[in-house]
């Protein structure tokens, strides 16, 4: 008997048609017509949303978490974080395994790019702590890997990936696959769980009032990266443990307002300017009016980013 192919989801760069070669059928290509892709895209610049590789406008949901690359090969990590970054996605990396797990408990990210052979550890090792993780089990996995090894696609599926890449790759076929993903993932979280919140990108200063203790507060100085209507992600001089509870003093342009958060998640690698990346969800405004101007500061940013 011929042995069937594996699964394996891949784009063909060379034209906007998405392929899917199945265990049980051939391989079918399934074509959207060109003017249907025109028109996504006008759609996409009308309604001043993203339109994907396949030429389908995104949900900007699905850009509120960070994708998670791990890989022990610097150069290809450095590689695929500025493809990811330079498309606007929210990128957090790790160059093992372990440290990979324990960031993507800390964060939840919405992708995770893993490369199954990393020199520090095992992939497929990494690939089944993974899946074996009740809490980390629902994530998408877009493997990766520079062997010849045929099987190698096979073994990741059979272990959990849902996506697998093998290197060299362009930067268009890891975009639609990370896009695909995402976008997978987030049909399905239920209704009631998605963030409905865009996040725009903003340097605002932000002070950030730490309680020590009950009798002594110290304050923090950063500045946000991007905000949305249901948090902030930040830049701070120090790492301040998950579930910190923040009060923060934010300079908008309009006028300073005051709101109480908690730290969601942190990377622990420290960037070149010796600051650390937070997530922090808001969980209220202090004074009346806060609220408001808040959103009136994002919808600023929402018309600037379309201008």
């Amino acid at each position: 008997m011929t042995p069937t192919a594996p699964q394996v989801p891949f784009l063909d760069i060379t034209s906007p048609i998405l392929f899917t070669a199945s265990r049980h059928t051939h391989c079918r290509p399934k074509v959207r017509p060109l003017t249907a892709l025109i028109q996504s895209w006008i759609l996409g610049l009308l309604s001043g949303r993203p339109v994907n590789a396949r030429g389908r406008v995104t949900s900007m949901t699905m850009r509120n978490r960070p994708i998670l690359v791990v890989d022990g090969d610097p150069q290809s990590r450095k590689l695929v974080t500025a493809a990811l970054t330079e498309a606007d996605f929210e990128v957090l990396s790790a160059p093992d395994g372990s440290t990979g797990i324990e960031l993507a408990r800390r964060v939840q990210p919405a992708v995770i790019i893993l490369d199954i052979l990393t020199s520090a550890t095992d992939g497929m090792d990494t690939l089944h702590g993974l899946k074996g993780d009740p809490g980390l089990k629902h994530i998408p996995v877009v493997a990766i890997t520079a062997s010849s090894d045929l099987t190698c696609a096979d073994k990741a599926f059979r272990a959990g990936a849902q996506f697998f890449l093998p290197k060299p790759f362009r930067a268009a076929s890891l975009l639609g696959l990370v896009e695909l993903a995402a976008d997978r993932a987030q049909k399905e979280i239920p209704m009631q769980r998605r963030r409905r919140h865009p996040r725009h990108p903003a340097a605002i200063p932000v002070a950030c009032f730490v309680a020590d203790n009950p009798h002594t507060t110290r304050e923090v100085m950063g500045h946000t990266a991007n905000v949305s209507l249901s948090g902030l992600s930040m830049w701070l001089p120090e790492r301040l443990d998950q579930g910190t509870i923040l009060h923060l003093k934010l300079d908008l342009p309009g006028g300073p307002i005051t709101a109480k958060g908690r730290v969601m998640w942190q990377d622990p690698k420290q960037a070149r300017d010796g600051r650390f990346h937070h997530g922090v969800r808001l969980l209220g405004f202090t004074e009346e009016g806060g609220l408001s101007q808040f959103r009136w500061q994002l919808s600023q940013l929402a018309e600037e980013s379309t201008e």
